[in-house]
């Protein structure tokens, strides 16, 4: 606590926002035990109707949770081996969290539900995964709405800070509705979902939607 008559400096305030910075790292990997049953119950729902389809890895991306965290998982569907990412959401679905969610073309809103990964390929982002949504009515419109899975320099921890400094809050940048990751892991979750890759989105009831 803070004496009366104690001058914060600038700098005294940036040591703190640091600090906070850090304390976050310790909290960095995080998907509720709901996003996963979830994500499991929608898998086994889909090979019921599919049952050709082989999966080997599954994205859990769980947007009930601050974009701070390290909030998607990736699940080795052999080995159960899982892997943490942070995954940024839809600018119009809120700031901090992913509040609201959308299947309208043009809204910028991330969309939840079952995702199939078609293909890897070189975009304006450099390398991407185009997704098929599976759900009709929830993300059917993935492909018409050019859905991808996607990286940005805006999901990284200098971002975060920057953030924080800046009074924004401890937040990574936004997209368009697309699942984005940090430059520095996107080779490395290209590699994992490439080949009988889903990605499951997850937020809790009630969500809102367009």
């Amino acid at each position: 606590m803070l004496r009366k008559g104690t001058i914060v400096t600038s700098s005294g305030i940036l040591a703190l926002l640091l600090l906070a910075g850090t304390t976050l790292l310790l909290l960095s990997e995080k998907v509720s035990p709901e996003a996963f049953r979830a994500a499991y119950a929608a898998l086994d729902a889909y090979r019921r109707t599919s049952p050709q389809e082989r999966p080997r890895m599954l994205a859990v991306a769980d947007y009930s949770k601050p974009s701070w965290l390290k909030r998607m998982a990736i699940i080795d569907l052999e080995t159960g081996r899982q892997r943490f990412y942070r995954v940024a959401h839809g600018r119009r679905s809120g700031e901090l969290y992913a509040r609201r969610f959308s299947d309208t073309p043009e809204s910028n809103m991330s969309s939840l539900g079952l995702y199939k990964v078609l293909e890897t390929y070189s975009g304006d982002h450099g390398t991407a995964l185009r997704l098929e949504g599976l759900e009709p009515g929830r993300n059917g419109n993935a492909l018409r709405r050019d859905i991808v899975l996607h990286s940005a320099g805006y999901v990284s921890l200098h971002y975060i800070l920057l953030n924080l400094v800046t009074f924004e809050g401890p937040r990574i940048g936004r997209s368009n509705g697309c699942f984005v990751v940090s430059t520095g892991e996107i080779e490395e979750v290209a590699r994992r979902l490439a080949k009988g890759g889903f990605i499951y989105a997850w937020a809790e009831e009630p969500e809102e939607r367009e």
